[in-house]
């Protein structure tokens, strides 16, 4: 696996970066410039020196013009400029300071120096300088989700660019099968690139991700806590029980009005209240007793069969 200093010349690690980006094999009187994402490069303005130049024009340019000075009288005068562009006049060797480079700041600078008057106009001075801006992952390994006995844990690698990128799963120090992660690459917005690699495991124990890019000077490796990870099952559990709850806190209002509304209708309906047989006859028996008792002094209860009241006496 190759790795590319952060200070790179015309060697071959910069070759490599730019036949990955775009296939810039030649450059002829060009110089490269590698650098990092949000730092700032000079682009230099050689020319040759006349005695009769009067006023000259020095232009720095991509695709579009970003900034065009003009010396007249022995003064330097701001033509248009971009704010994010400073000129640095110097004597037989001119330069462009261009700071905040973005990703899509990647490209070919060229400078001219033009004479203007007398005229007519004679170019003094041409000088390319191909600019490529690298910007370096931000790394970080998870745990995701557990289902099935089996763990899936994530090293995601973000903002990085050129695209080429090398990353895998370590586990005790020693690489595991590459063929075992699924990986998904993908450009942001800012033209960087995303890369995520997922790993089904039995447990979570002594796993790293490990990234190599040619924004880094070593490779990057990074630990998977198992602290982490049970602490990532834990969430899933404790989300499980925010569902829940959230359903129930749903579901309660419909419950209190249900219990709120059945009493109320039931009241409205007539009751059938049936008592017992048993409980009548016990009733009547009890009652014509009684009666006997106090003024017949003969059996009572006579309509009732078979049963025997000579336990009453006179």
């Amino acid at each position: 696996m190759t790795r590319c200093h952060q200070s790179v010349t015309v060697t071959t690690c910069v070759w490599m970066l730019l036949s990955v980006i775009g296939g810039h094999l030649e450059f002829n009187g060009t110089s490269v410039q590698t650098v990092h994402r949000g730092k700032s490069v000079n682009i230099s303005c050689k020319y040759n020196t006349s005695n009769d130049t009067a006023s000259f024009n020095v232009e720095l340019k991509t695709n579009n013009k970003l900034c065009t000075f003009m010396k007249s009288n022995h003064s330097w005068v701001n033509q248009s400029c971009k704010d994010h562009i400073r000129f640095i006049p110097k004597i037989e060797e001119m330069s462009f300071e261009v700071s905040n480079l973005q990703i899509n700041d990647t490209g070919t600078y060229k400078c001219f120096v033009t004479r203007t008057i007398p005229p007519p106009s004679v170019l003094l001075g041409e000088e390319g300088t191909f600019v490529q801006v690298i910007a370096h992952p931000n790394v970080s390994v998870s745990h995701v989700k557990a289902s099935d006995g089996f763990h899936t844990i994530l090293c995601l690698s973000e903002g990085f660019y050129p695209s080429a990128l090398e990353q895998a799963w370590m586990r005790n120090g020693r690489f595991q099968n590459i063929s075992l992660t699924y990986n998904i690459n993908k450009t942001n917005s800012d033209e960087s690139f995303t890369l995520h690699s997922y790993l089904n495991v039995s447990d979570c124990t002594n796993y790293s991700c490990w990234v190599n890019h040619s924004s880094l000077s070593q490779p990057m490796i990074l630990h998977l806590s198992p602290a982490d990870c049970y602490e990532n099952r834990e969430r899933f559990r404790d989300c499980h029980i925010w569902i829940v709850l959230f359903i129930s806190a749903l579901l309660t209002p419909v419950l209190i009005i249900a219990v709120m509304c059945c009493p109320w209708r039931s009241c409205q309906q007539p009751v059938d209240v049936r008592v017992p047989s048993e409980l009548i006859l016990q009733s009547e028996l009890k009652t014509e007793a009684l009666y006997s008792v106090l003024s017949d002094h003969h059996p009572a209860n006579s309509h009732l069969h078979n049963t025997d009241y000579s336990c009453i006496s006179e």
